[in-house]
């Protein structure tokens, strides 16, 4: 999880009463304050985590808040961060879209800490509050994937990918859930379909490379592995698929 979504939270319904009686010099030094707090938790989080938290005991508030716990998630701290964004979506007087975008971050950061079970269940929230928001059902498309609810996943990115049909991720996301569910030829669809808009998309190329494999074309799946490999040698993806390389070319299945 890297960039929070910077919502304005300090203007409009988001403000006490007593910050909106506040001069617009003031509010705008305060809007300023959020956004470079915010800007800084994705740099320097330690950082950041101070500031805010110097600044919500000097009256900062949610801004404030929302700052050093965007901190706590840089800083690994997955479970406290996830805690205090569920509650922040719970507090603030903002409107359903703000709250599930704060939900959002909440269950990204559950998913973080291991804790898919509440994913789903924060996620579940926030679409109640904006049933169609294509990062809401990303996701809970996510948090049912790593609870083995791969028809779940599919439904969520199902509906993603009607209204936006060139979703990259909504594609490679729902082709490894077609996988699990071993529909290898509509995994290899939306793989197919991904890869065109992105052609060197790790996790892309990592799990058509293993659907090839699954459909053994093994000269297809090398191809797309080292293709990964060669594309973002440092990643993840790219140490799954030199596993993957390595127990094809010996012949252990």
């Amino acid at each position: 999880m890297r960039r929070f979504i910077q919502a304005a939270i300090l203007t409009g319904t988001l403000v006490s009463p007593a910050v909106a009686q506040q001069d617009d010099a003031w509010r705008e030094r305060e809007q300023a304050h959020y956004t470079a707090c915010m800007e800084l938790a994705t740099r320097r989080p330690g950082e950041a985590f101070d500031d805010a938290t110097t600044w919500e005991g000097m009256g900062g508030g949610y801004p404030a808040r929302h700052c050093a716990l965007a901190a706590l998630v840089e800083l690994g701290h997955y479970h406290e961060a996830a805690q205090g964004l569920e509650k922040l979506a719970d507090l603030v007087h903002a409107d359903a879209a703000f709250k599930a975008k704060v939900l959002v971050q909440s269950a990204l950061a559950w998913i973080a800490a291991n804790d898919a079970n509440r994913a789903r269940a924060v996620a579940d929230t926030a679409l109640t509050l904006t049933p169609d928001a294509p990062k809401v059902l990303m996701v809970h498309a996510r948090a049912a994937a790593l609870l083995g609810a791969y028809q779940e996943a599919t439904g969520d990115l199902g509906r993603i990918l009607d209204a936006d049909p060139q979703n990259t991720e909504a594609l490679v996301l729902r082709g490894a859930a077609h996988r699990q569910l071993d529909a290898n030829d509509l995994a290899l669809v939306d793989l197919n379909r991904a890869l065109t808009l992105d052609p060197t998309h790790p996790e892309g190329l990592l799990e058509r490379g293993i659907v090839h494999r699954l459909r053994g074309d093994k000269s297809a799946a090398r191809a797309d592995w080292r293709a990964l490999i060669e594309a973002h040698p440092d990643s993840e993806a790219a140490r799954e698929a030199d596993v993957n390389l390595h127990t094809l070319d010996s012949g252990v299945e």
